[in-house]
């Protein structure tokens, strides 16, 4: 088996899916993620369009095709309440379910349709590099960080990861403060993410609707004046407003002992 270094992004996507048993359905979009977090050029800061998606379903499906045939991973279907079926065959039925772009662009109601998995040997041989620890010397222990630094490194660490809207960790400003006292207020609110996005350790993100994968990468340098807008940060519904994800980069970090001291207690006080 080839070194991880050696695989291309779009093989250490899907086998990074693959390792989770994640669903086929919104792999493109990790796929985009993953390029522009390796700094491939002309990679969007959003999530892809339908479009986009489209057309880069039948690389996609070639490289899936292609890992299979070595035995690198699997897709099945998934049945109603979440059963697994069997992997499906080489040739044809794998080809006619990969060449499908319905099958990989997210949607509400068919996500989970079907699943990727990784045998125990790529376990074995890949697993240690799709999701390494880093090394931590030098950077603080977990409880040298402030409230609101833990606070946000678990908070991108969660599945949802809103930082605002109706779910998310951040309270709004409140109402009655004027325009200077509101960018006071929002700047130390943003103050302990700040240095996380600089190092590109955490990704923060709008999402604007609810029950859909769309998103824009907002900048650390944009972050301030987008949290001023309460078109931005506002929201009532699930998912709607500024969240946050680690970077692989960060994942690592936090996977090497902030996120084992923050299981040891699960709370902040």
């Amino acid at each position: 088996m080839q070194s991880w270094q050696c695989l291309t992004v779009a093989e250490r996507t899907l086998v990074r899916r693959a390792l989770s048993g994640a669903w086929l359905a919104g792999t493109v979009q990790i796929y985009g993620m993953a390029l522009r977090w390796a700094g491939v050029q002309n990679v969007p800061p959003r999530s892809y369009t339908d479009e986009e998606q489209r057309r880069l379903v039948p690389h996609l499906a070639d490289v899936a095709v292609d890992l299979a045939a070595r035995g690198l991973l699997a897709v099945a279907r998934c049945a109603d309440g979440g059963r697994v079926g069997e992997p499906l065959a080489l040739g044809g039925p794998l080809q006619q379910i990969v060449t499908d772009p319905a099958n990989w662009i997210w949607n509400p109601s068919s996500a989970s349709a079907y699943q990727l998995s990784a045998p125990q040997h790529v376990h074995e041989h890949w697993f240690a590099d799709a999701y390494p620890t880093a090394d931590t010397a030098g950077l603080p222990a977990w409880e040298q960080l402030s409230r609101a630094e833990r606070e946000v490194l678990v908070c991108a660490g969660e599945a949802s990861g809103m930082l605002t809207g109706a779910f998310g960790i951040w309270p709004d400003p409140p109402a009655d403060l004027t325009p200077a006292e509101r960018h006071v207020w929002i700047e130390r609110q943003v103050t302990p993410l700040l240095p996380f996005v600089r190092a590109g350790w955490i990704e923060v993100r709008h999402y604007p609707t609810s029950g859909s994968d769309v998103y824009a990468v907002i900048p650390a340098d944009a972050l301030s004046q987008a949290l001023a807008d309460p078109a931005v940060r506002e929201g009532q519904d699930w998912g709607v407003g500024v969240g946050c994800v680690f970077t692989y980069h960060g994942l690592a970090i936090w996977r090497s002992e902030w996120s084992s001291a923050w299981n040891s207690r699960l709370t902040f006080d």
